[in-house]
């Protein structure tokens, strides 16, 4: 397996269950180090690098994020404390999260509960995202963002993580076909191998593994 991501480029990660998908977003948020080979981060090896360093650099949003018993802005202010009421909303904003929040009574005072309790899987999937993007870090790793929402939200916030990842290196592991098309590049992995690489324009007409998933 090896990936590139220069500044701006948009890869999708995808694959069945099992396929190896997760263990290399680990791998890049030093998670866990790789039994071989080499990962760099900017020419230096990542082995090397502290792991709450690399992870100022790399940012991400897993598939079942710890929301912490605070509240709504208590949550957010974990990616960047010294962030402004409007640069909170613009945050929430870009993952459709800020008029739910507006529409609470105690808005962003809202506590969240015990390991986000007092959220739906949608709600708080929204709020890591937003808290990942107020982050803004070099690179982002999107482990399934959309994973609990319904297919018309997801099909919106996903157009949305593309807008607001326009320009930014972003490594999206998905299981859904949902903007896989907008991406420079797919991967596609099967037990650890990649088995099919290339634009959606091109996949599609290949007879593979990618037709077959998403067809």
């Amino acid at each position: 397996f090896d990936l590139d991501l220069p500044p701006g480029r948009r890869v999708a990660l995808i694959g069945p269950s099992g396929a190896g998908k997760s263990t290399v977003a680990a791998v890049l948020l030093r998670f866990c180090d790789p039994c071989g080979g080499t990962v760099t981060l900017g020419g230096t090896g990542l082995a090397g690098c502290a792991a709450d360093d690399v992870r100022t650099v790399i940012g991400g949003c897993p598939q079942d994020p710890h929301i912490f018993d605070t509240t709504l802005r208590g949550n957010l202010l974990l990616a960047r404390p010294a962030a402004s009421g409007a640069e909170l909303e613009a945050a929430a904003a870009r993952a459709r999260l800020l008029p739910w929040v507006r529409s609470l009574p105690r808005g962003w005072d809202t506590r969240v509960g015990t390991r986000g309790a007092a959220l739906s899987g949608g709600e708080r999937q929204r709020l890591a995202l937003a808290r990942a993007l107020l982050a803004d870090p070099a690179i982002l790793v999107l482990d399934e963002p959309t994973a609990h929402l319904d297919p018309e939200a997801r099909s919106a916030l996903t157009a949305d993580l593309l807008a607001a990842t326009e320009g930014r290196a972003t490594l999206l592991i998905t299981h859904e076909p949902d903007g896989l098309d907008q991406v420079d590049e797919i991967i596609v992995l099967d037990r650890g191998r990649v088995v099919q690489r290339g634009p959606h324009r091109d996949l599609i007409r290949a007879d593979g593994p990618y037709r077959r998933l998403y067809t």
